[in-house]
């Protein structure tokens, strides 16, 4: 019996058209950050212009022409005057790290070497609270989100561009893309479409969830600083919004430099009452916003998520920090429920 590729194809369809999907977007994976900002963008604005529409009733494209106006404006008074506050307090806390650590060890030794019990595992409590591991690879991580932060300066200009056309004629091209149900493209439109539709969803929802937690979380802290004279606002507050779209995780994170300027500043005593409104901050976003926003959006165990990010993470980094749960929610609904919608 000859092997008929073209048989083999129609049998295994299926396979055949998700393989090609993977393939073009593994060819496409440098373009994958500026992919994703537009998607973010669109999905917010197309929500607040549903509702506008919904409550008032406006013009749909003059609502999105105003939305992407009042933005642009937003975004270019925050790179003016946040972005040089940003570099300086960041050179003066590498400047200070060090000094900051010493004074953690030199507050254990005053402290607890004198205590029988706790002082042959002195060494050890040090290593485990600032071991060179924790404290860099910490830093490591903020740092690396920064950088990238900024790297992604031009491509988030793009993303607002190329989001605003697809959204000042969205209703012409959602037309365009259900006519490819008429064409030779007809099999893997309706293979694909449902479940491109959502999986976007799943992780639109996730994102927009997370992200008004981390911007409630970013005020809150910022009076706490302020409240606690501890100083670098800004770039602690920028710590804190961006380790805040990673969940459960990014809360732990964005402490540790927090913990350090606050010692920094004040002292251990200062220290402690950072970590006070961090951890009275934690049990804020645990078991009021989390179960009011996210859970009902994503409903996973948090013990959950930490496994699901340590392993995103392990496999592609950043990306999968931001991604890994929106991605495994999606594939246990999908698995699950097939037939049902999220």
């Amino acid at each position: 019996m000859t092997f008929n590729i073209s048989e083999f194809i129609r049998v295994n369809r299926v396979y055949f058209i998700w393989a090609v999907f993977m393939g073009l977007l593994y060819l496409f994976r440098n373009l994958f950050g500026l992919v994703f900002i537009t998607f973010i963008m669109c999905f917010i604005v197309s929500g607040i212009t549903h509702r506008l529409r919904r409550k008032y009733h406006f013009n749909r494209r003059t609502v999105v022409i105003s939305t992407y106006l009042l933005f642009l404006l937003s975004v270019i008074a925050f790179l003016v005057y946040v972005p040089p506050k940003i570099l300086s307090e960041t050179i003066t806390f590498t400047e200070q790290l060090p000094k900051s650590i010493n004074s953690v060890g030199n507050w254990l030794n005053n402290n607890l070497e004198k205590n029988e019990v706790i002082a042959p595992l002195l060494p050890q409590i040090k290593e485990a609270l600032f071991p060179e591991t924790l404290v860099v690879s910490v830093w490591n991580v903020v740092r690396e989100m920064l950088e990238r932060g900024l790297h992604y300066i031009g491509w988030f200009f793009l993303a607002m561009l190329f989001s605003f056309l697809i959204m000042f004629d969205l209703p012409e091209l959602s037309k365009g893309m259900r006519r490819l149900r008429f064409t030779r493209l007809a099999e893997s439109y309706r293979e694909t479409a449902d479940s491109v539709i959502l999986f976007a969803k799943v992780v639109g929802e996730n994102f927009r969830a997370q992200l008004f937690i981390s911007a409630i979380n970013t005020v809150l802290t910022a009076l706490g600083l302020y409240f606690l004279g501890i100083k670098a606002i800004v770039l602690l507050c920028t710590i804190v919004f961006m380790c805040g779209l990673i969940p459960v995780l990014g809360m732990w994170i964005s402490s540790v430099p927090i913990v350090l300027m606050a010692i920094n500043s004040g002292g251990m005593e200062l220290g402690l009452w950072a970590l006070l409104m961090i951890f009275a901050i934690h049990i804020l976003e645990a078991y009021v916003l989390n179960p009011r926003i996210v859970s009902s959006v994503m409903h996973i165990n948090p013990v959950m998520t930490l496994i699901i990010l340590y392993i995103a993470h392990s496999m592609i980094g950043m990306w999968g920090m931001l991604l890994g749960v929106p991605i495994s929610v999606y594939i246990y609904r999908k698995i699950s429920k097939p037939s049902e919608s999220v």
